[in-house]
């Protein structure tokens, strides 16, 4: 047998695979390469031989960096995991009911990618200029320090993130979209002429209200951001970890999510065996129903931590669902909180969406409140960006109401006490 031409061989194969772990190739690519060199040494070598060759493969692959997975703590919409230099995030529950989840290979600038998953999609980091649909995010951006990478934004009235909106102000950031709500439309020519490297909206499922299947056949580099789909608070707020593995600050998000999460978890913590917790429920009157959040949403997990007990915690869903004004007097009339009563400014504007509020026993004692302290001049509202990335503070909030012999001098960021008249009308 010619040991010359083995041997060169076996080692000329096992330099093509250092050589493509060395080009860090996703695993599966590196153990493709590898696995040939091992077929061709044992159509040649004798059981002696493959013996041999058997070790080295197991040495080898023993050599090889673990795949590591990001310490996510309570979102459960999301995973990111470490290959190498490349890092592999995954969207688990893009919308409500979802059957498809979204892959997307981040990999260092100027690194190519050979093996990748079915459907994923690979963007250069860190990402230098982004656009955004979805204010979810926004407050991120600064936390981060990466505020400066947004270029392009839709619905650019209805930021409240300070920093963010200051750069709107000094024409840093391009609107992109055009109408409002859901039924935002985007710039196309807009887009192209910002020139992205990403471009992150939110999903519905709906056909008639995404921008991702538009944006990707233009060839825009496309991101889900979900965190509406976490019941949970700190859920929400977990987030940061998925925007910050763009832009290579992973480390930064578990720091400032670890102080986020200690403070909520302390406050939590001081009412948790409070004597008695007041009994509390969150109603939107609209077109002659009210919308009521499930017992298993975000706002009746912020109230159970507060130390209250959400009169619809029996429900096992997380969606609001409208259901009939006697409906919810039935369950509700003897309630010592009302919650969120949609755009109502003052106890007289309420009284006249129906009177049949003059039921409720909150009502009748003033204790509604809403959560609209920093609504901006176009309706704009700052609890559903700021509030979902410091939950803390919204806890803070609503302890402050509940029990506010805890918090006697505490004053509220976005929860207000509705007053019976609006101001400077009377």
């Amino acid at each position: 047998m010619n040991f010359h031409f083995v041997f060169s061989n076996f080692w000329g194969f096992q330099a093509m695979a250092e050589n493509a772990r060395s080009t860090r190739l996703p695993r599966a690519g590196f153990r493709a390469v590898l696995g040939a060199a091992i077929l061709v040494v044992a159509s040649i070598f004798s059981s002696e031989h493959l013996t041999r060759a058997a070790e080295i493969q197991i040495q080898a692959a023993e050599s090889m960096q673990p795949v590591k997975s990001a310490n996510i703590r309570y979102a459960k919409g999301f995973s990111l995991e470490y290959d190498g230099d490349f890092k592999v995030l995954k969207v688990l529950s893009p919308w409500r009911d979802a059957k498809t989840t979204f892959t997307y290979i981040l990999a260092p600038r100027g690194q190519k990618v050979t093996c990748m998953p079915p459907n994923a999609m690979v963007i250069e980091i860190p990402v230098r200029r982004m656009a955004a649909s979805t204010s979810s995010c926004l407050p991120f951006l600064p936390m981060l320090h990466v505020e400066q990478t947004l270029v392009g934004f839709a619905g650019c009235k209805l930021v409240s993130t300070p920093e963010i909106a200051l750069m709107i102000r000094q024409n840093q950031i391009a609107e992109i979209g055009s109408g409002g709500g859901m039924k935002i439309s985007l710039n196309m020519e807009q887009l192209y002429a910002i020139q992205p490297e990403m471009v992150m909206v939110y999903g519905t499922g709906l056909p008639e209200y995404d921008h991702h299947p538009k944006l990707i056949e233009a060839g825009f580099k496309t991101v889900i951001f979900a965190s509406y789909m976490e019941p949970t608070p700190l859920g929400r707020s977990e987030w940061i970890k998925f925007l910050a593995a763009f832009f290579d600050r992973e480390a930064e998000a578990e720091e400032i999510f670890d102080e986020i999460a200690k403070r909520y978890e302390e406050q939590a913590a001081k009412v948790r065996d409070v004597a008695a917790r007041p009994s509390v429920f969150c109603a939107a009157p609209y077109r002659g129903v009210m919308y009521v959040p499930g017992g298993k949403s975000y706002v009746a997990r912020l109230i159970e931590d507060a130390g209250a007990g959400y009169l619809w915690a029996d429900d096992t869903t997380s969606a609001s669902s409208p259901l009939s004004v006697e409906h919810v007097i039935d369950r509700a009339k003897d309630a010592d909180y009302w919650l969120d009563p949609d755009a109502s400014r003052a106890m007289i504007e309420l009284a006249g969406v129906d009177e049949r509020f003059s039921v409720f026993k909150a009502f009748r004692t003033g204790q509604v409140y809403n959560n609209d302290a920093k609504v901006g001049p176009d309706g704009g509202n700052d609890f559903w960006e700021t509030g979902e990335a410091k939950p803390d503070l919204i806890l803070k909030d609503l302890i402050s109401i509940f029990h506010p012999e805890l918090l006697p001098s505490y004053r509220r960021t976005w929860y207000r006490q509705l007053p019976q008249h609006i101001e400077g009308e009377r």
